[in-house]
């Protein structure tokens, strides 16, 4: 009677056991991410200009050139190391002065003297360029290794982040065949990628769009930058009207671009999205894609936007709970 009672009492503690471990859930402890941005922020952003300088081009020349200051004081205050140099797209005809950096110094950074004057004398290069535009095979040039080892020693870093902007009001015309697959050719070639295998380089432009209604530069003239347009795509860059009463939203959308590729910090595990908290400097910042962080699942990283965008020497601390634990 003893033993079988006694099986008894083992079978029925089973039976509750399993009864109660249906009703248990077993959950991961939470997750952090803590990245020390001195390490992981790379904050070095190496910054080439394209600017047509063929006629009708002066006025959107100076309307780029009064978005300067804002630039370099958002750059700043987020304690970017940026260099910053302009080329024209005359390469050839009466006035070759592509394929080179203008004025001197040949590229400027934030320690250079009246930086935002010297910055918009190189932006304003007239209008007495080559109608034949070849903004791309001025890039090239002006980025080739006999350029850098030379005339334009200093401008180019292998570990920052390469943005090339183009301005200019009609497509490309750099004679060579099937333009865009070459010329992000030579931009891959020049710029190794990330670890993570994404491009450590953005291409930019402030063009005619061809969804750009009524956008004439000049007189009826128009003409979308359809080259242009396809590299930015390739590299997941901004394309921008030219046609805009002012380019104000060109460069905020670029400058914000350029943060995005710099501060988006990958997480390393799937995180339930609910239990993401974010602190910057151990401050709490508020899920919102207008002043806040929003997570973007295609990449699995954090991404901030307006005024919660880190600078280089912020403390960021992500937690979560792991998406695996349930």
């Amino acid at each position: 009677m003893k033993k079988g009672f006694s099986a008894l009492l083992v079978g029925v503690s089973a039976m509750m056991l399993m009864a109660c471990a249906q009703d248990v859930k077993f959950d991961l402890p939470a997750d952090s991410d803590n990245f020390d941005q001195n390490v992981t922020y790379n904050n070095k952003v190496d910054i080439l200009w394209i600017v047509d300088n063929s006629s009708s081009m002066l006025k959107h020349q100076q309307s780029l050139s009064s978005q300067l200051p804002d630039l370099v004081t958002k750059l700043n205050s987020l304690k970017m190391d940026y260099h910053m140099a302009v080329v024209t797209t005359s390469v050839g005809g009466t006035n070759p002065d592509g394929g080179k950096f203008i004025g001197s110094p040949k590229f400027v950074t934030k320690s250079t003297p009246d930086l935002v004057n010297s910055l918009k004398s190189r932006m304003i290069v007239g209008e007495a360029g080559s109608s034949n535009e070849r903004g791309l095979q001025s890039m090239e040039i002006a980025l080739s290794p006999s350029y850098l080892a030379g005339e334009g020693r200093g401008f180019f870093r292998e570990d920052a982040l390469l943005v090339v902007i183009a301005l200019s009001n009609e497509n490309d015309k750099s004679p060579v065949s099937n333009p865009v697959a070459y010329y992000t050719n030579v931009l891959d070639s020049l710029k190794r990628p990330w670890v993570d295998g994404s491009r450590s380089w953005v291409f930019n432009f402030i063009g005619v769009l061809p969804t750009s209604i009524n956008c004439s530069t000049f007189n009826d003239y128009s003409e979308s930058g359809l080259t242009f347009i396809d590299i930015a795509k390739a590299s997941g860059g901004v394309t921008e009207s030219i046609c805009s009463s002012s380019l104000t939203t060109a460069v905020t959308n670029i400058r914000s671009r350029i943060y995005q590729i710099l501060t988006d910090f990958k997480l390393s595990k799937k995180p339930l999205v609910e239990t993401i908290t974010v602190k910057i400097n151990g401050v709490s910042i508020p899920r919102s894609n207008v002043n806040g962080w929003d997570y973007i699942e295609s990449i699995n990283a954090v991404r901030f936007y307006g005024s919660a965008v880190p600078a280089a020497d912020a403390s960021i601390k992500v937690d979560f709970k792991p998406k695996e634990a349930n």
